[in-house]
């Protein structure tokens, strides 16, 4: 404990000496900090949105107009994939008047059956969302996206209202949450039953997409290849035509991102170290001149009966001391950093894809860990060299020049 307070006092006696070796640690691990927490906030952020969707499931487009499917494609996967959870029609008209009480807005309308709903995890807010007994009627009823609500009705309750869609008339039963970047899109959006939708605005009921979700124990790619070659043997096109048709594999994407922010994490971690060994072998440098500076000290030390180890302690210590004190700087200057940021910086940036700068507690205390151990590292040759000082070298120190 002596040995410590030695130190402290050395370091009181030279701050700007001080200062300037921890600084190097500070804004190393201060930076650690900050790209860890953005890091994981943008991996937390999207990986949130993935959960919009039943991780095993598939999104089928045509990429031809020769290549349309109609709802029967739906109820044959059905019968020869038994794995299917969920099975959804989706025909869209992008752009559509729907209007309510003098006022009108531009919508997308997607007509889409009851399973829709558990493919793409669109959470309804305030009423319900389509059923099977709506898809299999025909009902014309619609369950409408937040940007609509809030544009016909403002604050007002739209579940039971009528609204003219494209001049059809259609009941609210239920209005959508918003809550993520992926629901954008669901913002602007109505949903009829797909029935509707043929009844209403396209009596061909040809459709260029539809979705499903498989078990959990289902191998989503092996599935999508087989679907692949189902579908260009049922609507005669090249299974190896990547134009013809476009399945997109949510478990795929999942696993891609995940991978891809498992090598950023990797890329931050050698950036970080980077710079706490720079900041390390900054500190070796100062403490090698400490020694030199203390060469009197030392020597005289050693006339009165120190020992080589109570110097090397000595000069540890004050390594140690150092790269704790600056290390700690670094954390609290980061933390604050972080929490600033996620009251007043990424309110006012309203961000979906960043669900708060997360600090990796146990990766910053390890880091921490490292570099105290890095810090009596950085002391061991200055101490070494202190210990070898004698008497002698101490007045020959005192009279150089």
């Amino acid at each position: 404990m002596k040995v410590f307070r030695s130190a402290i006092q050395s370091i009181s006696q030279n701050r700007l000496r001080s200062s300037l070796a921890g600084f190097g640690i500070a804004w190393g691990i201060f930076l650690l900090v900050i790209f860890l927490g953005i890091g994981n906030g943008f991996k937390d952020g999207v990986m949130k949105m993935f959960n919009s969707f039943a991780q095993k499931s598939l999104f089928v487009y045509s990429g031809k107009p020769q290549v349309l499917f109609d709802k029967s494609v739906v109820d044959d996967l059905r019968q020869r994939y038994g794995c299917i959870v969920a099975c959804s029609p989706e025909m869209t008209t992008p752009s559509m008047n729907v209007s309510y009480d003098g006022e009108t807005v531009t919508s997308s309308v997607q007509g889409v059956s009851a399973d829709y709903f558990k493919v793409k995890i669109l959470n309804v807010k305030t009423g319900r969302g389509i059923s099977h007994l709506d898809d299999f009627n025909g009902h014309n009823v619609a369950v409408i996206g937040e940007s609509i609500q809030k544009s016909l009705f403002d604050k007002k309750d739209a579940v039971g209202k009528t609204i003219d869609i494209g001049g059809s008339l259609f009941k609210i039963i239920g209005t959508l949450a918003s809550d993520d970047i992926f629901s954008v899109q669901e913002r602007n959006s109505v949903y009829v039953p797909f029935e509707a939708f043929v009844g209403n605005f396209n009596s061909e009921g040809k459709m260029s997409s539809f979705c499903l979700s498989l078990s959990a124990d289902s191998k989503t790619d092996e599935i999508e290849k087989d679907l692949q070659g189902y579908l260009a043997y049922r609507y005669g096109f090249d299974p190896h035509d990547d134009k013809a048709l476009y399945i997109a594999n949510i478990e795929t994407q999942t696993s891609a991102f995940e991978s891809l922010f498992h090598g950023l994490e990797v890329l931050i971690w050698i950036v970080g170290v980077c710079l706490l060994l720079s900041g390390i072998v900054g500190v070796c440098n100062v403490m090698l001149i400490i020694v030199k500076e203390r060469t009197s000290e030392i020597g005289i030390r050693k006339a009165v009966g120190a020992t080589s180890s109570s110097i090397i302690s000595i000069i540890m210590a004050e390594s140690l001391a150092i790269t704790f004190i600056a290390g700690a700087v670094g954390i609290v200057t980061g933390s604050l950093v972080v929490l600033i940021a996620n009251k007043v910086i990424l309110p006012i940036l309203n961000t979906e894809i960043m669900d708060g700068i997360q600090i990796d507690f146990p990766a910053v205390i390890a880091a921490f860990v490292i570099l105290c151990l890095s810090g009596i590292t950085a002391g061991i040759f200055p101490a070494l060299k202190a210990s070898q000082i004698t008497p002698v070298d101490a007045i020959r120190y005192e009279n150089r020049g």
